[in-house]
């Protein structure tokens, strides 16, 4: 395996906001050639992760991330401060033994129990807790936020949902050994989901992913990298990258659901910089009345600093990039 291949690997490993950090460590080559690699990854199995990981943990140098033609010193920030790459990337990358408190559990001097819970998405709490006795599952629901306990009760059988309603309103004091006990299992179940969907995904995908985290420049020199050595790969990976603009380019159907999945400060702060073309088709999407609070709401914000607006624009353009990549969207050629 080449020192390209294993860097792509380890990228993909580690949460996409993290890998965007690191890309904005690299020259223009080294990141040209690595988004190239991980473009090209199949399905790789927690085992090889596992020993890319293990071999970048052991290592004291940069060599397993760079190959032969690779600037071999240190990377340096935007100000000129050195920094090294690998000390950037140790502290992202999980060790089993820590893994409950990187997913948010806290134990003998932590806060709540379960806390980990409360940031994983109602249907992935769905696919871990549906087949347990209905008394762990009302322990579990307890512990959570109820907008996350509400959206999981309402996607049980009905049978099941009163019984856990049932045992819900009845449960007493639990003892701190079960809790944890259950926190175990739990975590290791939720571990186990987490890792299947990631190691489904294919390379040109957890590219798109990181991109999305990275800001416009790394994503414009990626991009023109790819232009220019795989047209082809490029144009595909283009089309998932859209922009706040491209939502012009949808036709009103997908443009309904963009905009029900949208923030509404998020909207009336991205509508300061948008066209006017983007701004009609926006507003005559919703009814007069919430088309009319819209405006309103814009005129009353006054002076707003564009970088606020163009957080907005991205949170937008983020949206619209996860339906692209689901097939939900719908371009107008």
């Amino acid at each position: 395996m080449s020192a390209k291949q294993k860097a792509a690997i380890l990228l993909i490993s580690l949460p996409p906001e993290v890998s965007a950090q690191v890309f904005r460590e690299f020259g223009p080559e080294e990141v040209q050639a690595i988004s190239m690699e991980i473009s090209k990854l199949p399905q790789i199995s927690p085992e090889v992760r596992a020993q890319v990981m293990e071999e970048f943990m052991h290592s004291s140098t940069m060599d397993v991330l760079r190959g032969p033609g690779m600037d071999a010193g240190r990377a340096t920030q935007h100000g000129g401060e050195p920094i090294n790459a690998a000390a950037a990337l140790v502290g992202a990358i999980p060790d089993p033994s820590m893994r409950a408190t990187q997913m948010g559990r806290t134990t003998a001097g932590g806060s709540r129990p379960m806390e980990f819970l409360r940031k994983v998405d109602p249907k992935q709490l769905l696919q871990i807790i549906r087949r347990e006795h209905p008394q762990t599952i009302a322990l579990v629901l307890s512990h959570l936020q109820a907008s996350q306990a509400s959206a999981v009760l309402a996607e049980l059988p009905p049978a099941l949902q009163t019984d856990v309603a049932t045992r819900l309103a009845e449960l007493g004091k639990v003892t701190k050994e079960i809790i944890q006990e259950v926190e175990r299992v739990l975590e290791n179940r939720l571990f186990s989901v987490i890792e299947g969907d990631y190691q489904q995904s294919e390379g040109r995908e957890v590219l798109v992913d990181i991109l999305s985290h990275a800001d416009r420049s790394l994503e414009d020199g990626i991009m023109k990298g790819l232009t220019q050595k795989k047209p082809h790969l490029a144009s595909d990976i283009k089309d998932k990258l859209c922009d706040f603009e491209d939502l012009n380019a949808i036709d009103d159907q997908s443009l309904q659901q963009v905009l029900r999945l949208t923030d509404i400060r998020d909207l009336v702060l991205a509508l300061r910089g948008a066209n006017k073309e983007l701004m009609d088709r926006v507003y005559n999407a919703f009814s007069p009345e919430m088309a009319k609070a819209l405006k309103e709401e814009g005129e009353a914000l006054g002076q707003v600093p564009w970088e606020e607006v163009k957080g907005a624009q991205q949170q937008i353009r983020n949206i619209l990039r996860g339906l692209v990549t689901l097939g939900k969207i719908r371009f107008m050629r």
